[in-house]
């Protein structure tokens, strides 16, 4: 998370989280419920629904619940094609899923991870596309594997008081090792930046044992070699 201009626009900051809350919901919902789970002003939100509606960005149905507009649509086609980065991405993920692993690409949000890609089965491929969540960043190898290149300021107010002296151990650790291993209860999961500045990582979950690791290591770094190439 970047520090606040000294001229934000309150308005903007306001708006897109109350669109990318909408987004995250899954379903219709009221601009109550928006504005509850985001502490801001119910008939302010009203106000950015409504205006979101105009712009297509949001849909009122005639619940006058809010879901995702057309436009939202255009709007991340636009800029997945403008990154870039799933087309470069997709073929080596496809290769990576041929290990029979939990494989993932994600990039880090405020303090959480989300997930472009994640899946666990290899006889089906595409299901890694549909299941974009977020999940917090600190208990993920993707999300610990980026905030290992932010700097002191930016990881003070990502994580605030979770910044502690192991966590800022750990993140030393993994800048200097070029990758992050999370140990879960009977796995690690592995992963890799991808990007100079790093904008998105590349994970391999469940590896079960120190040669794995060293292996499954050189295989991700070949990986985004590629994808860096495009």
């Amino acid at each position: 998370m970047n520090k606040l201009p000294a001229q934000k626009v309150n308005g903007l900051i306001d708006g897109i989280e109350v669109l990318q809350e909408l987004a995250m919901s899954g379903q219709a919902t009221s601009g109550k419920a928006i504005a509850d789970k985001l502490g801001l002003n119910p008939v302010r939100v009203n106000r950015l629904l409504k205006t979101l509606d105009y712009l297509g960005l949001a849909h009122r149905g005639s619940s006058r619940r809010y879901s995702i507009g057309s436009a939202m649509h255009v709007l991340a086609a636009q800029s997945m094609a403008a990154s870039g980065l799933l087309a470069r991405a997709l073929p080596q993920l496809q290769e990576l899923s041929k290990f029979g692993k939990v494989v993932a690409l994600g990039v880090l949000w405020k303090d959480q991870v989300c997930y472009l890609y994640h899946n666990s089965n290899p006889e089906d491929f595409n299901a890694g596309l549909s299941r974009v969540k977020l999940y917090p960043a600190l208990e993920s190898s993707i999300g610990v594997a980026l905030l290992a290149e932010l700097d002191e300021v930016q990881l003070q107010l990502t994580l605030g008081e979770r910044y502690t002296r192991k966590v800022k151990k750990m993140l030393q650790k993994t800048s200097q090792n070029g990758f992050s291993a999370l140990k879960h209860s009977d796995h690690t999961s592995l992963a890799m930046p991808i990007g100079q500045p790093a904008y998105a990582a590349l994970a391999i979950s469940n590896i079960k044992s120190k040669d794995e690791q060293d292996k499954f290591q050189q295989i991700l770094k070949k990986a985004i070699t590629k994808i860096n190439k495009g």
